[in-house]
C-alpha cells in the first residue's frame, strides 16, 4: 500500500504515479500559501490529490469530480480509510469535457481549480478557467510533452496555437508554449493569467496561474535562435535576422516571454516546505527561485569544448564578467544568461 506524506492509498483500477510526488507536493504547498476556501478538483482518479488537499489544506468546500465510477469507488475507500473530514466534501461523477460547462452555468466558482487530465489540457482549459473565482488559482497539468517539445508538427498549432521546433531547449520552450495557451484561452474569456510557477518533471508540466478578471497583453512574443551563432533572442514580432551576427533566425511562437515565477509566492511556499520537512519540494523551489528571468537556456554540451565545463563554474565566470547567469530546472547541464553565445565563448576561452 503506497504511503505519501502520511496518507495511505490503495489502488486496483486507478493509476498512481509515485514520480509525481514532488509535483503534488508543490500543489499542496501552493494551496497552503493561497489558503483557498473552495477547491474544485477534476480527473481525481483514485484520490491521491484529493486526500492530500483534505489533510494539508482543509478547504471549507471541496468539490471532487471523476468520470470513472470504478476510480471513484477507490477514491471513497481511500478517503474513509484515512479518517479525513467530510464536512464540505462534494463528489460528482461526470465527464468534465461534456458536463463541465454545466457547473459553470449553475454558477459554481472556486478559489482553486486543479485540472489534471491525461495528455493535453487544451480541450478543458476554457471550462476550468471559467470555474475560477477572479483572484483565484488554476493548477494545470500537461503530459503532452511530445507536442510541446516540437515533435508533433500540426498538433502544436491545433492544440496550443503556437508553431514550435524540436530545439535542444525544448523543455523551456514547451513550458512557455503551455503558459501562452492558457493565457490565450483566458484572453478569449476576457480574463488574464499570471504564472506563479511552472514545474517540469521530464514527462509532464505542472503550471500554477493566478486568474484575474481583466485582460493583459503583456508577456507574449516570439523567440528566435540564430542558425549561425546560436544566440537566443526575444521580440514582440518575429525577426528573421540575428542582431548579434546577422545570421538567419529560426523562430518559434507566439510564446509566453515574461517571467515564469512569482518569487515572493515561491518563498512563502519554501517556508511551508521547511515547516513540513518536505526536502524534495524545498530543493525544487530553490531552483525556481534562483533561476533568472531570461527566456531559454544554453546546454553546455552543445558548445565545442574539449571538456564540458560544469554549469556552476560557468555561472560564476559569467557573473564575474558582469552578466546575469543561473542554472535552470529545465536542464541539469545548462545555464541561463543574458550574454550572447559569442560573449559566452569569450568568457570561457
Amino acid at each position: 500500500m503506497p504511503v505519501e506524506k502520511g496518507v495511505r492509498f490503495s489502488f486496483n483500477r486507478a493509476f498512481y504515479n509515485p514520480k509525481a510526488e514532488v509535483a503534488r507536493g508543490l500543489g499542496i504547498l501552493a494551496a497552503r500559501v493561497a489558503r483557498p476556501l473552495s477547491i474544485f478538483e477534476t480527473f481525481a482518479g483514485g484520490g491521491t490529490r484529493t486526500l492530500l488537499y483534505a489533510k494539508y489544506v482543509r478547504p471549507e468546500t471541496h468539490h471532487v469530480n471523476e468520470g470513472h465510477r470504478g476510480f471513484l469507488c477507490e477514491l471513497l475507500h481511500n478517503y474513509l480509510e484515512n479518517n479525513l473530514p467530510t464536512d464540505g466534501l462534494r463528489i460528482t461523477v461526470s465527464d468534465f469535457l461534456t458536463d463541465g460547462q454545466r457547473f459553470v452555468c449553475e454558477g459554481f466558482r472556486y478559489d482553486w481549480v486543479d485540472l489534471d487530465p491525461f495528455g493535453s489540457p487544451s480541450p478543458f482549459l476554457s471550462t476550468a478557467l471559467s470555474l475560477v473565482r477572479p483572484g483565484g488559482y488554476a493548477y494545470i497539468t500537461s503530459t503532452d510533452t511530445a507536442t510541446l517539445s516540437g515533435k508533433r508538427k500540426g498538433d502544436d498549432v491545433r492544440l496550443y496555437g503556437v508553431a514550435l521546433r524540436p530545439w535542444k531547449t525544448y523543455a523551456e520552450m514547451g513550458a512557455r508554449a503551455l503558459v501562452y495557451s492558457v493565457w490565450n484561452t483566458a484572453s478569449a474569456l476576457n480574463l488574464s493569467v499570471s504564472p506563479v510557477f511552472v514545474y517540469y518533471e521530464g514527462y509532464a508540466y505542472r503550471l500554477l496561474v493566478r486568474v484575474m478578471d481583466r485582460r493583459s497583453p503583456e508577456g507574449v512574443g516570439f523567440v528566435q535562435r540564430c542558425r549561425k551563432c546560436g544566440t537566443y533572442s526575444v521580440s514582440v514580432g518575429a525577426k528573421g535576422t540575428c542582431s548579434v551576427c546577422g545570421g538567419e533566425n529560426e523562430v518559434v511562437g507566439p510564446l509566453w516571454t515574461g517571467t515564469l515565477y512569482d518569487r515572493d509566492f515561491l518563498r512563502n511556499m519554501l517556508d511551508e516546505a521547511k515547516t513540513l520537512g518536505w526536502r524534495k519540494e524545498e530543493k525544487a523551489l530553490r531552483k525556481m527561485i534562483e533561476e533568472i528571468d531570461v527566456p531559454m537556456y544554453y546546454p553546455l554540451d552543445s558548445f565545442r569544448f574539449g571538456r564540458t565545463p560544469s554549469p556552476s563554474r560557468v555561472v560564476k565566470l559569467l557573473r564575474k564578467a558582469g552578466f546575469k547567469a543561473s542554472r535552470t530546472q529545465f536542464h541539469p547541464g545548462a545555464v541561463k544568461t543574458d550574454a550572447t553565445v559569442p560573449q559566452i565563448l569569450t568568457v570561457l576561452s
